[in-house]
């Protein structure tokens, strides 16, 4: 098969449903579209007007196309289909109820054949256009249940389609009574088809294109069923219809027969008759009665009883009549009201009575020089009554029989049965059907109509000659086929069972085979799911190609034979139309990096290759790929990925590492890394600066190794806090290898998203010279003569070093602003020294209750200013203002008396504190004075920056 012919049936095999639903949704909008607008402008078109649909159909069928072609627009669809339920509701409740909503019979009734109910929907077909507006709205398939609901609503508009249009070909409602509610149109029943088909491609649309081998195997098994009933049906409805047709032939060949033969005894009757009634007309006593009545002479009473010796058995009565009809004498009577009368054409005048007899009237004119006088004659036709008593029905096959009349108004047919008064039948309408009318124009034959009672009949009819009147007769249908339609049910049952014996001969004899097939395709299936299950999730683009050799069995192309989807985003391609194509006019159509070469060299030695390819479109934007190319069977397969990111990834992290290097290199702080192990993996070069030790020979060494055994063991607990995921900060004294040093160390966890710890990050800060020049700026600071604590000078050059030291050490301090409550009234009252003596007290109290590193100071008289420390949060300065409260609180003696104490402290909390020493003095004072000012024995806190 050429590719181009492979490529088009599989690109219809892959959009086979979205065509079936377009293909029914264009059927469907145009079938209703035209039969509506051929019910509206009242004109023909398309279909034969014995198997048109309703209005109403016409509508809901256009909707229901329209519908299928929004399919791509969901809620679009849904609008379009949403009168279908109101419409076909309103029709169930109209063949339930007997009213008339959506049946329009003004705008069917223009038909002649229309039905006796004009625009009515049937039931059945208001029922499967409900079934098909649900299946729209049980659309879903991820969800199993929606699923079972929906084959539900796309196989039941199918079988009740299937069975309206049986019905219609085999006029089941001639066999049984519930048949007329279930026969359709078959354009009606076309259309229900079709719509089930197209809401069968919805329901399939988007599911998997390759189907199962069990669904094949069921389809199989299923198909071959489905033949076997569909064949056993249709032999079984030919035999019927050929049957049902032989059978009606022959009873329509002998209606016929007797027919004509009763019309023609009919007529011999009427000729009997008119020639009794002429004889005695001409008869010479009868003609002196009628002169005499012409000049006005007529002796009523002689002639009265001279007319009534002219009386017979079959005549019931005579008349002479004057010119304007009035009777002058009369003999017998006269039937007045009869139940039915038609007029004849031959002889004038004459009529035929109805009133449980057949009567016959005449009437003969004699006319003289001075006037006019009828003779009215009115006599019993026995003969009639015999044919009718002949032809009274008293079996399942018995007739009946029609004698007809007409005026220029009516059809006036006599009653078969005395109880019967007869018909009187308007000529208009749908007076074609009756079996009767075509006598009138001197035909004679049969028919398969619907009579005026509504009944489904074949008839045979012939004129009454030279009378004007028609003579058929009828047999319902259902009555011609009650023998049939026995030997159809028992035919049934045995074509059931043998529809039943077949397919389980069949089963039986094809089971075995199917199930090899099955499980051989489900092996294969399941290795080739496999593979594109791996093919399609694979990152990597992948593609199978065979090889296309010259004459001389080189490898000169390659044409693909798979591709995955990776392999279309990356290069650009459809599959549809990249499957089949020749390897280098696609590669150069698209751009493709072509290593034809590579795939001919693993062609020829058959072994596989790997590698990185760098390539570059131009000098900006460079790109590399890897791939790996393996020989399968007299081809290959390619895998390719692109590695562009990963190299440039690669690239970033070497720049990124090298000036992370370059960063930590510059610090003048010892910068590492330790792993989960304790062990050195990175270091910079302050080692080297300090230490003497180049830092590679540190990576891999432990910190045991490296600190030695004694510094281990001091920075141990921080060690373990570290790996638990805990920042720590330090400041100790340790023997560097053999020197003492002071260093202020930092441990930072190198912690993951879910929780685990694979090493800390070191930065340890070498302080000795800072201490060293600490302590000797402490041995030469000056103290205060009476409390020992630090004076205002020293304090001040103190507090310069501690600002600086936290700020580049990112933390904070504060600094409290002390003054004693009330100390001149102490003076006053007590002397200076007892002052002296509560300055003495308050100092100690002050150092007692404050950190061995945090530092106190008398700025002169009842002034001091303590300096906290390496503080964590605000909340440590609040808790040790609080405590020093707490103690300065407690009475003291003095000179003999005890006197209260308190204080008003101000502090000023800095955190990375970037300020001079006399501003941040400034700034507690000013928290010193509103603790004044808020009423003494408090503290207000103020923050620096």
């Amino acid at each position: 098969m050429p590719p181009s012919v492979a490529r088009s049936l599989d690109r219809l095999l892959r959009h086979r449903h979205a065509l079936l639903i377009g293909a029914a949704g264009i059927f469907l909008a145009l079938l209703g579209g035209f039969t509506a607008a051929g019910w509206l402008l009242r004109i023909e078109i398309g279909p034969p007007e014995s198997i048109h649909m309703v209005l109403s159909t016409a509508v809901c069928l256009s909707l229901y196309g329209a519908a299928l072609l929004l399919a791509p627009w969901p809620r679009l669809m849904r609008l379009a289909a949403a009168p279908l339920p109101l419409i076909a509701s309103l029709a169930l409740l109209e063949a339930a109820t007997g009213q008339r909503w959506i049946d329009f019979p003004s705008l069917h009734a223009w038909r002649h054949d229309a039905p006796p109910l004009p625009g009515r929907m049937v039931p059945t077909t208001a029922l499967a256009l409900l079934f098909l507006a649900a299946g729209i709205w049980l659309l879903n398939p991820a969800d199993r249940r929606r699923r079972r609901a929906l084959r539900i609503c796309t196989l039941a508009p199918l079988l009740l389609g299937a069975l309206g249009a049986t019905a219609y070909l085999i006029n089941l409602e001639l066999l049984y009574g519930w048949g007329s509610s279930v026969r359709m149109p078959l354009l009606t029943s076309a259309g229900l088809i079709v719509a089930a088909l197209g809401l069968d491609g919805l329901s399939r649309r988007g599911r998997l294109r390759h189907p199962r081998s069990q669904d094949m195997v069921r389809a199989v098994s299923s198909t071959a069923a489905a033949l076997l009933v569909a064949l056993s049906l249709a032999t079984g409805l030919l035999v019927y219809r050929i049957s049902s047709d032989a059978h009606q032939r022959s009873l329509l060949t002998v209606m016929s027969y007797s027919v004509r033969q009763r019309a023609a005894l009919l007529q011999a009757q009427f000729k009997l008759a008119d020639s009794d009634a002429r004889r005695l007309f001409q008869r010479r006593d009868v003609q002196s009665l009628l002169e005499s009545a012409s000049q006005g002479k007529l002796d009523a009473s002689a002639a009265a009883a001279a007319l009534a010796g002219f009386n017979r058995t079959s005549v019931t009565g005579l008349a002479i009549l004057d010119a304007a009809r009035r009777p002058l004498a009369q003999a017998g009577y006269f039937e007045t009201r009869p139940r039915q009368s038609a007029p004849m054409l031959s002889p004038p005048n004459a009529q035929l009575l109805w009133n449980g007899h057949y009567l016959y009237r005449t009437e003969q004119v004699y006319r003289t020089s001075a006037g006019t006088a009828r003779l009215r004659l009115e006599q019993r036709l026995d003969m009639f009554d015999r044919i009718v008593q002949d032809t009274a029905p008293h079996d399942a096959l018995s007739g009946i029989f029609s004698l007809c009349g007409r005026d220029e108004r009516y059809l006036r047919c006599f009653s078969q049965t005395p109880a019967d008064k007869g018909s009187t039948i308007p000529i208009a309408g749908n007076i074609h059907r009756f079996t009767v009318w075509p006598a009138f124009s001197g035909k004679s034959g049969t028919m398969h109509t619907v009579d005026f009672s509504r009944r489904n009949v074949i008839g045979a009819y012939a004129p009454v000659t030279g009378t004007g009147l028609a003579f058929s007769y009828k047999i319902k249908v259902g009555d011609l086929l009650a023998p049939i339609r026995q030997g159809l049910e028992t035919s049934a049952l045995i074509m059931l069972a043998m529809v039943a014996l077949g397919a389980a001969v069949l089963r039986t004899r094809t089971g075995p085979v199917l199930k090899e097939v099955l499980r051989s395709n489900q092996m294969a299936e399941l290795a080739a799911e496999r593979f594109r299950t791996a093919a399609e999730a694979n990152m990597d683009a992948f593609v199978i190609m065979e090889a296309l050799r010259d004459a001389d069995g080189k490898v000169e192309d390659f044409r693909v034979v798979y591709l995955n989807a990776e392999a279309e985003r990356m290069w650009g391609l459809r599959r549809a139309d990249s499957i089949g194509q020749k390897w280098l006019t696609l590669a150069e159509t698209h751009a493709i990096p072509n290593h034809f070469d590579s795939y001919k060299r693993v062609m020829d030695s058959g072994q596989p290759l790997s590698e990185e390819v760098p390539r570059a479109f131009d000098a900006v934007h460079p790109i590399w790929i890897h791939h790996e190319i393996v020989h399968a069977g007299d081809g290959i397969s390619i895998s390719v990925r692109d590695i562009t990111q990963k190299k440039l990834a690669e690239l970033d992290l070497v720049l990124r590492e090298a000036l992370l290097k370059t960063v930590t290199d510059s610090i003048p702080a010892l910068v590492s890394f330790v792993d989960a192990d304790q062990r050195y993996r990175y270091c910079n070069k302050t080692y080297m600066r300090l230490f003497g030790i180049p830092p590679e020979q540190v990576i891999g060494l432990s910190m045991r190794d490296f600190l030695g055994e004694e510094s281990y063991q001091a920075v141990s607990p921080y060690i373990e806090q570290a790996l638990q995921g805990q920042t720590v900060s330090f400041e100790k004294e340790m023997f560097l290898h053999g020197s003492l040093r002071y260093v202020e160390g930092r441990y930072i966890p190198q912690q993951h998203a879910n929780g685990t710890v694979s090493g800390f990050y070191v930065m340890v800060w070498d302080i000795t010279q800072a201490r060293a020049r600490e302590i000797q700026l402490r041995s030469q600071v000056s103290l205060d003569a009476m409390t020992g604590l630090l004076n205002r000078a020293a304090f001040m050059d103190m507090l310069d070093d501690e600002i600086k030291h936290h700020y580049l050490k990112r933390q904070s301090l504060a600094l409290l602003f002390l003054d004693i409550d009330r100390f001149k009234q102490v003076n006053d009252t007590l002397g200076h020294a007892a002052g002296d003596e509560l300055i003495k007290a308050f100092a100690q109290r002050l150092r007692q209750n404050v950190r061995g590193t945090d530092h106190v100071a008398r700025l002169g008289g009842d002034e001091f200013v303590v300096l906290l420390v390496g503080l964590d949060a605000e909340q440590t300065a609040i808790a040790v203002v609080e405590k020093l409260m707490a103690a300065l609180r407690r009475d003291v003696d003095l000179s003999g008396q005890t006197h209260h104490v308190s204080a008003s402290i101000g502090v000023a909390y800095a955190y990375m504190p970037d300020i001079t020493p006399a501003r941040l003095l400034e700034i507690a004072d000013q928290g010193l004075y509103q603790a004044k000012a808020a009423g003494r024995d408090t503290y207000r806190l103020l923050k620096v920056g």
